[in-house]
């Protein structure tokens, strides 16, 4: 898949079609599954990883569900157009490094996508937008069936057997992407973190484990896969998010009473930024897009849509920015391209 057709492939969640999805941007359930007859992927010589993606290549050519997908070797992809399934949160980041037996399968609407051998044999990975996770999980339970006839590694008394620990059990990992820049603002980011802990939650950053958050955007997920069904831990994921959700937007009401015009006069300098900087880093744009987000949902500045949002955040991005432009770009040059982008955006925004 060329460069250019990894942007234009459709991916559900950036509509921003689902309940609360101003705020829940996207919810997300990954399945973790090894096939009974190999080894763990770190076990595993060429030759099994690859008799692996052979087996999953022949039931996706038979399943009505997947056979219209998109099949992607990673070592057939350069770095960017790697880097850019991750930025749209298709692949997982270590999945990115390519090697043998690594294919990516990606369904026409992009609401399912597959990795065959990360840190397990399959990553079954269904993402919608908004806080959608019983529907989520209902396509990722299709999505499993499809595969079952490998052969699953399961154990009666643990459930599914997984390359690290704290899967077993359901192997699932239920998550919704939240964006709470009040929340942020207020400090009130470590107290939702130190919660979401106590009862079993954990909060990691945009790109998941290990990774930075960016633009106020948190994901929130299950810690434990075993001792609960995956209908429990979905309950109790979307219980917290539902929580979150009316924090922020109590925060948001209680921030703009507190702080009047000092408020709206942060926002609007955000807009400002954007629509005239020359130079802007992804850090400083995802920053202000946030800022100007939230003052839009609270009807400070012009109305973003959700989706419009979602391409911002996506459009910003190091490596997005690298194939708008054609072209290999320095960090400052890409600084410049980054500024132009969001100024031609917000200007086709503000005019409609």
């Amino acid at each position: 898949m060329a460069r250019r057709d990894l942007l234009t492939h459709p991916i559900e969640w950036i509509k921003g079609k689902g309940s609360s999805s101003n705020i829940a941007v996207s919810s997300r359930i990954r399945l973790a599954r090894n096939l009974r007859d190999f080894p763990f992927t770190h076990r595993c010589d060429e030759e099994k990883l690859l008799a692996i993606a052979d087996k999953v290549k022949q039931v996706i050519s038979k399943s009505d569900l997947l056979k219209n997908s998109d099949v992607i070797e990673m070592d057939s992809l350069d770095p960017l157009s790697r880097w850019i399934l991750v930025e749209r949160h298709l692949i997982s980041p270590p999945f990115a490094s390519g090697g043998p037996g690594r294919i990516a399968v990606i369904d026409p609407k992009g609401v399912i996508s597959v990795m065959v051998n990360e840190e397990d044999h399959l990553r079954i990975q269904v993402i919608l937008a908004g806080l959608e996770l019983s529907e989520v999980w209902r396509i990722a339970n299709k999505v499993e069936k499809v595969f079952e006839e490998l052969n699953y590694a399961f154990d009666r008394d643990f459930g599914y057997l997984t390359a690290c620990p704290t899967n077993v059990g359901t192997g699932m990992r239920a998550s919704v992407m939240v964006h709470i820049p009040a929340l942020e603002m207020s400090k009130q980011v470590t107290t939702l973190i130190n919660e979401c802990n106590r009862i079993g939650l954990t909060v990691r950053g945009t790109y998941g484990e290990g990774s930075d958050v960016l633009g106020s955007l948190y994901q929130i997920s299950n810690q434990i896969t075993l001792g609960l069904s995956e209908e429990e831990l979905i309950d109790k994921v979307s219980s917290a998010v539902s929580q979150v959700v009316a924090e922020e937007e109590r925060a948001r009401t209680v921030m703009k009473h507190k702080l009047g015009i000092s408020l709206d006069d942060r926002i609007w300098r955000a807009f400002g930024i954007l629509c005239y900087s020359r130079m802007i880093t992804s850090k400083e744009a995802l920053e202000l897009i946030s800022l100007v987000k939230m003052g839009s949902d609270m009807e400070i500045t012009p109305k973003i849509s959700v989706e419009e949002w979602n391409n911002l955040v996506l459009g910003v991005q190091p490596n997005h920015v690298q194939v708008y432009a054609g072209k290999q770009l320095s960090p400052s040059e890409r600084d410049v391209f980054r500024a132009t982008f969001l100024r031609e955006r917000l200007k086709t925004i503000v005019g409609k």
